[in-house]
């Protein structure tokens, strides 16, 4: 995720930097910040400045990438959610609205976040029932 770019603040350069730094310093292994230690490197460098390359080709699908991520994170730290406190949190969180208005202004972040809770339930990350959201 590149969020100072979702605000509108450059910084898809400085990631492209630290990859090129990286792998100038050819390291045999990569410690991770999190996730597995893991060693190839050179196949890990191509698979990130691909990923890099399509954030800024589709700043939409980088935009509702980061709200899902987002969203896993107060999953992840709550555990389980009531739905009311969910919709709350959704409305009362600015970062939400900001990137909503600026990348979604014509989809209600009532829509937009609901769609996005629905893949997170298809794909297991996340489970809901009448009264709570839960992490999966």
């Amino acid at each position: 995720m590149a969020f100072p770019e979702l605000a509108g603040e450059p910084s898809f350069a400085d990631m492209a930097a630290t990859l090129d730094l990286i792998e100038t310093l050819a390291p045999l292994q990569i410690v991770p910040g999190h996730g597995a230690v893991f060693g190839d490197v050179d196949k890990s460098l191509a698979i990130a400045r691909r990923r890099l390359d399509g954030l800024r080709r589709n700043p939409a699908k980088h935009a509702r990438h980061a709200i899902k991520v987002l969203m896993k994170f107060k999953l992840l730290e709550m555990q389980a959610i009531g739905v009311d406190e969910w919709e709350r949190w959704l409305r009362g969180t600015p970062y939400l609205a900001n990137i909503r208005s600026r990348f979604f202004a014509d989809v209600e972040l009532d829509r937009l976040t609901g769609d996005i809770l629905s893949e997170l339930i298809a794909s297991g990350a996340a489970s809901m029932d009448r009264a709570f959201i839960r992490n999966v």
